[in-house]
Order: structure tokens, then sequence, then C-alpha cells
């Protein structure tokens, strides 16, 4: 898997041609109703991207609306844990 480095609360790992990444932690918040996610935004969206926007202090990404689940993956530990711990 390679070497880790903790930097604050990111982990990052060195691939396998020297370059230094994130890993990435994911937390599932949703899951669809039998329609892609991208058409069911709700107004819990609306609170998760306020909290995101409040609380995270590293990168975080959304997962695409073609997937059945609704997750956000986060490079830093804390913020993922914290999320987690709110949301999931």
């Amino acid at each position: 898997m390679g070497n880790l480095e903790v930097g604050m609360t990111v982990t990052y790992k060195i691939t396998s041609m020297g370059l230094k990444v994130p890993v990435l932690h994911k937390v599932i918040y949703a899951h669809d109703l039998g329609m892609p996610a991208e058409y069911q935004r709700s107004y819990q969206d609306h609170l998760v991207d306020e909290w995101l926007k409040e609380n995270c202090k590293h990168p975080y990404y959304r997962s695409p609306g073609y997937l059945p689940e609704k997750s956000i993956q986060f490079e830093c530990e804390r913020d993922a844990t914290w999320f987690a711990l709110r949301w999931a």
C-alpha cells in the first residue's frame, strides 16, 4: 500500500509514481428511493451543505448523482468523523 504520512488530520499516501495524495474517508448519509440521487435533492441535502461549509477545514467531495447513495469523501479524518457523528 505504500508509505503513509500524517499531516495535521489529513493522511497522505505515496503512490507508486511517487505522488503524495490524500487518503479519502467516505461517509454515506442517504440512499436512493428508486431513482438517481441527482433527482432527490432534499432539505437534508441543504442542511448537509450548510454543515459542510461551516465545519470543514479541508477539502471534501460529493458523490456523483448517478450512484444509488449520497456520500461525501473527506481528506480530513476529523471532518469525516464529525460528519459521520452528525449525519450517518
